[in-house]
């Protein structure tokens, strides 16, 4: 094989095998950050294999150029000597740390990924020992060897964070951090029994009615994190109180078919963040004090960087034939610090416009921050109202398709696929229809027949009693209400 390439070519990859490889690491970080969280209101297959994609090359590609990396290093540095170029080379290492810390979009493409934590913690070990090997075979005691240090701590913070968001995310501890209640005294309802301690007469949905003195946006968000340990419970399999039951159903009876589906777009996006994004991490004064740091940390050593090369240039002596870094390297470097210090930001920049933040400043009523909010990023109030939590779409699967299929177009070679066990799922995929549009008039219909549905079984019947047989008939009531036997 080495005589089947000409010397050019080996040459040229010789010069970007670990170029290649950090530049692949940063475009999947990138597309990360970009798509990372736009599967939750994308109905579309294209963004999902991007992000899958990306997601899978990038702890791989990552290590990869780090371990190329110390193997050049190892070569290189034979008599106690390193080349310029390789010190600004060996740079990138903390900045791969970085990239395996991930971002706050996604950490987890699936559930089953947070139980991966243990491996992502063997792995801070080994990149850990790998970074420090390659910084102290580069290392000369110049300005690029002390900044080396500082984005080394910024990457093992980041990973660091991510391996405990895993850890926080699987299904055990999630279950353990939901506040084991009984049935009967749930959140909502030891707030009323305090209000009614101080004099007041309320029922159960007063704790959650509507303040005429927010918007309508606000409210929706208030109403969402009254009962977001109550869905908390729903995922994860727990029993919920029989009056949050009440509780939820008298808040749902006066309110609008849109606000009701908002309510629960936000209550949906909220869990989707707890379990694959790093929002248990952020949204706490660690998480933020983090960011700080490490924007400001990124920003000092981007600057720093381009100071000294700046300053090198305009010495007398420095010829460009004696050009100490190689340009191409020197370019690669600044791009992927600057990269860094822009996914730090827009990162900190969601944060702010986060329903989580905005939650918290209308609970507070931090009226002053939520106004310097507004005029920092005048997008901000815009964003939230247009914000997109869902596709506002639901994918078909036709029974008729898929029954006509198997007697009339069986799948072609079905036994080696059958072999391989992926004949179901081609045939479950062939079987899809297209997305259909969920509009406001459909929203109503559900919302409507459901209130009426459940508000006639519960007429008729006790809820104590018949509350499993009222949520586990499926249609049956729909065949009684028409007369079908």
């Amino acid at each position: 094989m080495t005589q089947f390439f000409p010397p050019r070519w080996k040459k040229f990859w010789n010069e970007w095998e670990v170029r290649g490889m950090v530049l692949i690491s940063l475009t999947t970080q990138v597309l990360l950050v970009i798509l990372g969280n736009r599967r939750k209101h994308t109905a579309g297959i294209q963004v999902r294999v991007v992000v899958w994609s990306a997601y899978l090359l990038a702890d791989s590609v990552t290590t990869m150029a780090a371990g190329i990396l110390s193997n050049h290093l190892g070569k290189v540095n034979v008599d106690g000597f390193i080349d310029p170029n390789m010190e600004i080379t060996a740079f990138w290492a903390p900045l791969m740390v970085v990239h395996l810390g991930g971002t706050d979009a996604i950490t987890a493409y699936s559930l089953e990924d947070n139980e991966l934590w243990r491996r992502h913690s063997f792995q801070v070990v080994i990149q850990s020992m790998t970074t420090v090997y390659i910084f102290l075979m580069a290392w000369t005691g110049s300005l690029l060897s002390i900044l080396f240090i500082l984005m080394f701590v910024v990457g093992l913070f980041k990973y660091c964070e991510r391996v405990c968001v895993l850890y926080l995310s699987i299904d055990n501890n999630f279950r353990d951090s939901i506040q084991d209640i009984t049935t009967n005294e749930s959140k909502i309802m030891k707030e009323c029994k305090l209000k009614e301690l101080e004099g007041y007469h309320v029922t159960t949905h007063q704790v959650l009615e509507v303040d005429q003195s927010i918007s309508n946006v606000e409210n929706e968000l208030l109403t969402a994190f009254g009962f977001l340990d109550m869905v908390k419970r729903l995922f994860a399999d727990l029993i919920i109180g029989i009056r949050d039951g009440h509780t939820s159903r008298s808040i749902f009876d006066k309110i609008s078919a849109d606000k009701a589906f908002k309510i629960i777009e936000i209550e949906l996006g909220i869990i989707y963040d707890l379990r694959f994004t790093k929002a248990k991490v952020i949204y706490s004064n660690l998480g933020i004090s983090l960011r700080i740091v490490g924007i400001i940390l990124t920003f000092l050593v981007l600057m720093m960087v381009s100071l000294s090369e700046i300053k090198l240039v305009r010495e007398k002596f420095h010829e460009q034939h004696h050009r100490r870094h190689s340009k191409i390297d020197f370019t690669i470097t600044l791009i992927l610090l600057s990269v860094a210090l822009l996914v730090e930001l827009w990162a900190f920049k969601q944060l702010l416009v986060s329903d989580q933040t905005t939650h918290w400043l209308v609970k507070h009523e931090k009226t002053i921050i939520s106004r310097a909010i507004k005029c920092i990023l005048p997008s901000c109030e815009s964003s939230i109202k247009t914000k997109h939590r869902w596709s506002y779409s639901m994918k078909q699967y036709s029974l008729l398709n898929f029954s006509m299929r198997l007697k009339e177009k069986p799948l072609p070679y079905r036994k080696i696929l059958k072999m391989l066990r992926v004949d179901k799922a081609l045939e479950i995929q062939l079987c899809k229809t297209s997305p259909i549009s969920v509009g406001e008039i459909l929203r109503e219909r559900v919302f409507t027949a459901m209130n009426v549905s459940v508000k006639n079984w519960l007429g008729k019947h006790s809820y104590d009693t018949y509350i499993k047989a009222l949520y586990g008939r499926r249609g049956c009531r729909t065949l009684e209400d028409c007369k079908i036997n």
